[in-house]
């Protein structure tokens, strides 16, 4: 029975004592390919958005072209008559007058039109950027919150312990058992 007791003792310490410490790890990663595409989408919108600035100003200039047209009177006077008592001007050997008020004003409307379009366009292009610069900066913060998170585990394995505790009590009884019908 002496040689029995240390015996025990050496099991239960061995069955008690975890062999390793387990770690567990939780690495995701996240496809950085969808941050990419949201970037490229934004500066494919900043790109449609300068080029609707273009148009705008391009729109502007025909604006200042047509009105130099609209209005076009020249008078040419006979010099080489006498001059009228009742005006006190020659008398007048030609005039010209050009006025192409409908197609500046149908051009102005159309202009007008077009320009409100390119703003309801460039406002929603710009809300569809700043929500792109939103979901993108999720993403980050995401990937950031992912690559930061390790759950470590605490050491000890229960499982392991109370395994090595049935065995051990398992081998007593049986040593025990063994040792009397001997």
């Amino acid at each position: 029975m002496k040689k029995i007791i240390p015996i025990l003792i050496i099991l239960l310490l061995i069955g008690c004592k975890p062999k390793q410490i387990i770690q567990e790890r939780v690495v995701t990663k996240v496809d950085s390919t969808a941050v990419l595409s949201l970037q490229q989408q934004v500066s494919a919108r900043n790109i449609v958005i300068e080029m609707m600035r273009s148009e705008i100003e391009a729109t502007r200039e025909e604006n200042v072209r047509l009105q130099g047209e609209v209005s076009k009177h020249e008078i040419n006077y006979d010099t080489e008559a006498p001059v009228s008592p009742e005006t006190g001007k020659y008398p007048i050997a030609s005039e010209v007058i050009t006025e192409s008020r409908t197609t500046l004003e149908k051009s102005i409307k159309e202009f007008e039109i077009l320009k409100q379009e390119y703003r309801k366009e460039a406002e929603a292009l710009t809300q569809k950027n700043s929500n792109l610069e939103l979901t993108i900066e999720s993403l980050r913060d995401e990937n950031r919150e992912l690559r930061a998170k390790i759950t470590p585990t605490t050491g000890f394995n229960f499982r392991l312990f109370f395994t090595g505790m049935g065995v051990g009590v398992v081998l007593m009884i049986a040593l025990w058992l063994f040792l009397k019908f001997r």
